[in-house]
Order: C-alpha cells, then sequence, then structure tokens
C-alpha cells in the first residue's frame, strides 16, 4: 500500500465504522458473524509510544479509548470494530504526532473458541514538532520550523517550504487528523494532508474548500481566522459571521470542495470576528475588530445556529496610568494551560493576558498582566508551546517566543528566531491541538 493511503486510511478510522464483507476472519453482514459463546481478539501492536486502539461493538467502546499496548481481549462471540487514533508525544516545545493504521479490514468476527489477531501499526508523522507560518513575501508560501530549530533560535533555514499556489494567506491552523489548513482573503480554504508535510512542495493542496459557505460577498472575504472544536469540527470566521463545517460530511478531502456550513454564528458583539480560540470547556472566544471586544459564546449555544443575539461575556481591555486608553484590534487569542486567555491587541502592539477570574464576567478592565510588544513582533496570532512559551510572528524575517518565565515579568525578552527566507510572518501554528487526541506519557 502507497504511503499516502496509509494515511488516508488512518484519517478515516476516526470516521462511523462501515460493516464488514462477512469473508473470512475479517468481518460478516448480518447472520454471518455468530453469536454465542467466547471467542479471543488479538491485538499485535506496533507503536514507538503507547497507542490509542480501541474496540468497538454495536453499542460502543468495549476496550481501549487509552493507552495501549498489545493485549489478548476475551470477549462475546460477534462483531467487532477495531480503531486506531492518532496520538502525540509529549516535548519540550511541540512533541511528535503519531498515526495509527489497521493492516487489513478493521471489522473482524471473533468467533467462539477462536483467535482472530488485528495488526495494528503506528508511524510518525512528517510534519510533527513544527512551528508553521505564513510568509507574506508576495509568494504566499507557507513555511515550517523543526522544534530544534525553535529551541536554538537565531537564524535558521525552514525545514519545509509549501507553496499553496495562495496570494494573501490569513489563516493557519493544524486539525486533530495532522492536517495543515490555510486560509486565504480571497474566500478559499487549503489543506494538506499530514503525510505531505515533511518535506517542500510546489504541488497543489490535496483540497481546495471554496463557496458562499466561506465568502460571504465578493473578494477579499477571508476566512480570516479559524479554530476546530473538541468534535473535531472546523469553525471559520468570515467577514461578519462565523460558520461551522463537520469535516465528516464532506467525505474525502480531495479536490475543489463548497461545503455547506451547519451552524452560522453573527452577533452585534462579533460583527467583525478577527480571531477564535475555544477554551478547556468548549466556549468561544472571538475577537471582534468592530468593536474591540473579546467575547465568549457558551459552549451549549454552540449546538444550534445563534442569528444577532449578544455574546455572553463581553471583554473590552484599557490600558492603565499614566496613559489610559481602550485596547484595540484583538487578533491574536490563545490559552494557556492554566486557563489564562492571552490576547494580541495590534493597534497598539500589547499583549493581555485575562486570567479565568477576570473573563469570568463582562466588563472594562485592564488586565494585571499587560505587555508593551516591541515593533518588531507582531501580534497577529498567538501560540502557546508545551513548556507554556508563548509564540507570536514577527515582521523584518523573524518569529518571536517569549519564555514561560519571562510572562510574570514587567519588560518580557523577546526571543527571535531569523530566516532570510521570511519576509513578513503574520499567522503561525505549532502542530498541537485541543480535543479528543490523547498524549502519551
Amino acid at each position: 500500500m502507497k504511503a499516502r493511503d496509509l494515511w488516508a486510511l488512518a484519517i478515516a478510522l476516526t470516521l462511523p465504522a462501515c460493516s464488514g464483507d462477512g469473508s473470512g476472519e475479517t468481518g460478516g453482514g448480518a447472520g454471518q458473524c455468530a453469536a454465542g459463546g467466547t471467542g479471543t481478539l488479538a491485538l499485535d501492536i506496533e507503536s514507538a509510544v503507547p497507542a490509542d486502539v480501541r474496540v468497538s461493538d454495536a453499542a460502543g467502546v468495549v476496550e481501549g479509548g487509552t493507552a495501549a499496548e498489545s493485549r489478548t481481549l476475551a470477549l462475546p462471540a460477534g462483531e467487532y470494530r477495531v480503531s486506531a487514533h492518532r496520538v502525540r508525544s509529549a516535548g519540550e516545545i511541540v512533541g511528535p504526532a503519531y498515526q495509527g493504521a489497521i493492516e487489513g479490514e478493521h471489522t473482524v468476527c471473533v468467533r467462539d473458541g477462536e483467535t482472530t489477531t488485528v495488526a495494528v501499526r503506528y508511524t510518525r508523522e512528517p510534519g510533527s514538532e513544527k512551528l508553521w507560518v505564513t510568509n507574506t513575501n508576495g509568494e504566499g508560501q507557507i513555511l515550517a520550523f523543526d522544534a530544534e530549530q525553535l529551541a536554538a533560535g537565531g537564524e535558521q533555514t525552514p525545514s519545509v517550504v509549501l507553496d499553496a499556489g495562495l496570494t494573501s494567506p490569513t489563516a493557519l491552523r493544524v486539525d486533530g487528523a495532522g492536517r495543515l489548513w490555510i486560509g486565504d482573503r480571497a474566500g478559499k480554504l487549503a489543506v494538506y494532508d499530514a503525510a505531505r508535510l515533511g518535506a517542500s512542495s510546489g504541488d497543489a493542496p490535496d483540497a481546495g474548500l471554496g463557496g458562499p459557505g466561506l465568502c460571504e460577498t465578493s473578494s477579499p472575504c477571508g476566512p480570516g481566522a479559524m479554530a476546530f472544536d473538541a468534535e473535531g469540527a472546523l469553525w471559520v470566521a468570515t467577514l461578519s459571521r462565523i460558520v461551522r463545517i463537520r469535516l465528516d460530511a464532506l467525505g474525502a478531502l480531495e479536490g475543489a470542495l463548497e461545503p455547506e456550513p451547519e451552524i452560522s454564528l453573527t452577533s452585534p458583539d462579533a460583527s467583525r470576528p478577527v480571531s477564535l480560540a475555544f477554551d478547556a470547556e468548549g466556549n468561544l472566544w472571538v475577537g471582534d475588530g468592530a468593536t474591540n471586544g473579546v467575547v465568549k459564546f457558551e459552549a451549549e449555544r454552540l449546538r444550534a445556529s445563534i442569528v444577532d443575539e449578544p455574546a455572553d461575556v463581553v471583554l473590552l481591555g484599557q490600558s492603565g496610568p499614566p496613559v489610559v486608553a481602550n485596547l484595540r484590534g484583538p487578533q491574536g487569542l490563545a490559552f494557556d494551560a492554566d486557563g489564562n486567555l492571552w490576547v494580541g491587541y495590534f493597534s497598539g502592539n500589547q499583549l493581555v493576558r485575562y486570567t479565568p477570574e477576570e473573563r469570568a464576567a463582562s466588563g472594562t478592565l485592564t488586565p494585571e498582566v499587560l505587555f508593551d510588544i516591541d515593533v518588531l513582533a507582531l501580534v497577529t496570532d498567538l501560540a502557546v508551546d508545551e513548556s507554556g512559551n508563548l509564540w507570536m510572528p514577527g515582521s523584518a524575517g523573524s518569529v518571536y517566543r517569549i519564555d514561560a518565565e519571562e510572562l510574570t515579568s514587567e519588560e518580557p525578552a523577546l526571543v527571535a528566531l531569523t530566516s532570510d527566507a521570511i519576509g513578513s510572518a503574520v499567522k503561525l501554528t505549532l502542530n498541537t491541538v485541543a480535543g479528543p487526541t490523547y498524549i502519551a506519557p
């Protein structure tokens, strides 16, 4: 099987199960996989890290969902589905991710008194341990720097350069299957499979998404921001609304697609959404370019469309004395492991931390932590790595890091990674995602 087919199979395993074909040891339609008695299911798992392998019957998961090693299960005779889920291993900045693939059919028949063996093989994602950066040098390239380069800082050469054929990238995120998503101001999304992110390429992306679901009016119309929820659905901010797109409803992510949004969100508190982020409870936070507010929509409200309704929390920031001024342009949003919300206000190039207590209710406030950032760094996007360091793009061929211990100092030091390949970085993302992905110890 080709490498790309293996990756497609690994991703497909996260989708609802298909019934088996009834042949041999691997499956059986109704009446062909007899119930009654007890059989044995042997899971032969090969992985460099603890894997996430699950066994399900028609009622749901009967084994797994946590770290798993090769093992033998005694099960009531019948039909089962074996699935292998993406795992990540912790790293100092960003750890590697691994995809699992089932050798053969993933729907198997366990027969009374017999042993059925399923082999599961995990392989490292080529795009692992990277920071991805947009490059507004007129060529629309996307650059990647490896974890070792990020730790070292200084002058670096990108490990991967992707030419997606986009003129002006506006948003950048990695999903729970390791795919790289790139938004363009012309109302399009480009998608690269995880298997293609290990080497430079000028070939076309695997899929391109467009149409009225992503572009409300004539170009330019975004997408201006993206975020993935815990179910793996994609949320996209366009000119004046936010839409939710279920990826499993799109089928194979190949070729040109025009998705129909499942949910649409409009609000007077988020009439020009410019940044998106989900907190640990599944609430959606939006930075609004019209009101300059940072607003929250409760998770339970996100199950259906919201039409011109207010947000649940509206935060308006102010700088403290001696010059009190409203904070404007909340273009960067990111949560850290302690639940703090970091906001980059572009107009004054200010970086702000809202603690869980500060962001609990609506109001105008001066946050306890507020930094004026050097003009060479840009707060147009933010990312928090696995050590709690904060990353931001930069002009003049750089990206910048503030180390975790510096985030409580009065004047935090900026650590620069520079590259001649960067014209000006505006958006960035680590291949670390919240949600169902299991993190191996």
